[in-house]
């Protein structure tokens, strides 16, 4: 689509879970000294996004301000006033229900991007490559694919935000119904790796360790 081109892009970015499966509150877990959702959403800042909104539920919003003020610590003031917190006043729905919060609170008609909480390697370099691609294509969504399974950051032209608010099947359901528009593309690992166990908070702090990931220290 050629006006993706010019196209503004804003972020919102998946935080309102229970962490079920972890059985705590992963998005606060420390890697490097910083929370994990930190490490995410520092990324996203960097990529110059005209608004990110982050969704959370009311727990992980009152946990949330020492991430705030520890970004305003170091030089991103002018890039965290971009940011805006949106609650899902029933996470409990699961991940559609965030979506949908994050669906709404958008400003005008802008491109979006949807990235999840709990990656905490995806880095500012891999966003902006994804960014790029997507203003090239001639589809109206590019989402990273692997083995079959997409992954995030996912981004889509403007008609999807009412393709999906207006559907009356999950998030899920309907992107593979449109999958025709869609373009597949390969990911980086960091776009499928997500930590959503103890086992996967383990191998993280193990990656981290043995720093297979240098990026991470260079955003």
């Amino acid at each position: 689509m050629q006006a993706l081109a010019q196209a503004s892009v804003q972020a919102i970015v998946l935080a309102a879970g229970r962490s079920t499966r972890m059985g705590r509150q992963k998005l606060l877990l420390p890697f490097e000294g910083k929370p994990l959702l930190q490490w995410t959403v520092e990324a996203i800042l960097e990529c110059e996004f005209e608004k990110t909104f982050v969704v959370v539920s009311q727990e992980t919003k009152k946990l949330l301000p020492a991430v705030l003020f520890s970004m305003k610590r170091v030089e991103r003031v002018e890039r965290v006033e971009k940011m805006v917190y949106v609650v899902n006043p029933d996470p409990d729905r699961g991940k559609d229900s965030s979506f949908y919060c994050g669906l709404e609170a958008l400003e005008g008609q802008p491109a979006f991007a949807i990235f999840l909480g709990d990656k905490p390697m995806i880095t500012t370099e891999q966003i902006q490559d994804l960014q790029r691609r997507f203003k090239a294509t001639t589809q109206s969504a590019l989402i990273p694919r692997k083995d079959g399974a997409p992954g995030h950051p996912a981004f889509y032209a403007p008609l999807w935000r009412q393709r999906f608010l207006r559907s009356n099947m999950g998030a899920r359901e309907t992107l593979f119904r449109h999958s025709h528009e869609v373009q597949w593309t390969e990911g980086y690992e960091s776009c499928f790796f997500d930590v959503d166990t103890e086992e996967d908070y383990r191998q993280l702090l193990r990656s981290g360790e043995e720093e297979k990931i240098p990026e991470w220290r260079n955003r």
